[in-house]
């Protein structure tokens, strides 16, 4: 991996293009959820196959697109600092701020839909099959519910806990690449880093470590994912020659096609395809459809509760309606729309004052 010297201009600070795949990614494991357990089986036997198939089957993989988008924008907001206690201290102060209280409200949420789904089932409150203690609560207060082998009080969280993972290596590999470069005066430090770390995650596609398709409680068979979104920045600012980057998806692209992980294909092609957008310089154009854009602004909060509302939904739904693929289909159109309004009056209510607390904080010891 070779770095080039070459400077760039400062990308603007806001992508469309992003949350515009951002949108579309939320859309489509909202729709990968509305399946669960064949719920609408009538609705989607009368569909074509191929059609079921990236509508509902495949829908888990808008999770490894929020992965790649995850790697690019934190390469954006690292590309100045300068990282020290100061800094850390403020960034760790920040990301809790912008990620948690929309999630703690959230697992209110799934607790409260929970307790009511068990008195309506005449049930134990077991959320997700768990008896609630405070252990596993206090857990997930502070994303540690995978490390402790924990069963997540919403399906959807072990991604937030790989999200926090993530922020952690890769400000720690940065941190590595400023110290080598200003102790050992390395001119290749971050390749010194990122060579070998790119290479290890190679390993997990790869299958080599035989982690198939599972899902894993620490972030090492998912950094690639990240990684491609990183890689993808650095070569748009001319920071990583696009020959090492495509090198990078040569591994990884046959490696997602031989061992069937439509994760792998899905990142690879995500971090490409954001890639030559951005070398098209259509950042700011492709995906900029206002209904769009509005689902990735809100696509945090749309993605941490829709589970608890598609569950509700279909629970009165088909309880009033009966079954039948009209009945299906409502529901399957409820749920979505309930989804999204919920997920919108979170946006507004608790979102967005997260948002902008966040941004009351001044980071420092930027280059």
């Amino acid at each position: 991996m070779v770095l080039s010297s070459t400077a760039a201009p400062k990308p603007k600070a806001h992508f469309l293009f992003i949350d515009g795949l951002r949108g579309l990614a939320a859309l489509w494991v909202i729709l990968y959820h509305a399946d669960p357990d064949g719920r609408i089986s009538n609705l989607t036997s009368a569909l074509p196959q191929w059609f079921v198939d990236v509508a509902f089957r495949w829908g888990s993989r808008g999770v490894a697109i929020f992965f790649v988008l995850s790697g690019f924008v934190m390469a954006y907001s690292l590309r100045n600092a300068k990282i020290n206690f100061d800094y850390l201290k403020n960034f760790a102060v920040r990301r809790f701020i912008r990620l948690s209280p929309p999630y703690y409200v959230s697992m209110i949420v799934a607790l409260g839909f929970a307790f009511i789904a068990s008195q309506a089932k005449g049930g134990d409150f077991e959320p997700m099959g768990q008896p609630l203690s405070f252990v596993r609560f206090f857990a997930h207060l502070f994303y540690l519910q995978d490390v402790f082998k924990l069963v997540h009080i919403d399906d959807v969280y072990w991604t937030l806990c790989l999200e926090v993972q993530f922020y952690l290596v890769f400000f720690a590999l940065i941190g590595l690449v400023q110290w080598l470069s200003s102790s050992w005066k390395l001119t290749w430090s971050r390749a010194a880093v990122f060579v070998p770390v790119a290479v290890f995650t190679t390993l997990f596609p790869l299958g080599v470590f035989g982690v198939g398709g599972s899902r894993p409680t620490i972030i090492f068979p998912f950094l690639y994912s990240f990684l491609l979104g990183v890689f993808a920045y650095w070569t748009w600012r001319e920071h990583l020659k696009p020959i090492w980057f495509y090198i990078y998806c040569a591994v990884l692209l046959p490696a997602g096609i031989i061992n069937f992980s439509g994760f792998a294909i899905t990142s690879v092609i995500s971090a490409v395809l954001v890639l030559e957008v951005a070398r098209a310089n259509r950042m700011q154009d492709w995906l900029n459809w206002g209904w769009l854009q509005f689902l990735g602004k809100i696509s945090y909060s749309l993605y941490l509760n829709h589970v608890s509302i598609i569950g509700a939904t279909y629970f009165v739904g088909l309880k009033v309606l009966g079954d039948g693929i009209w009945s299906e289909f409502i529901c399957l159109i409820a749920a979505v729309v309930a989804s999204i309004i919920f997920g919108t009056l979170m946006w507004y209510l608790v979102e967005k004052p997260s948002i902008k607390w966040n941004k009351s904080i001044k980071m420092v010891n930027n280059a």
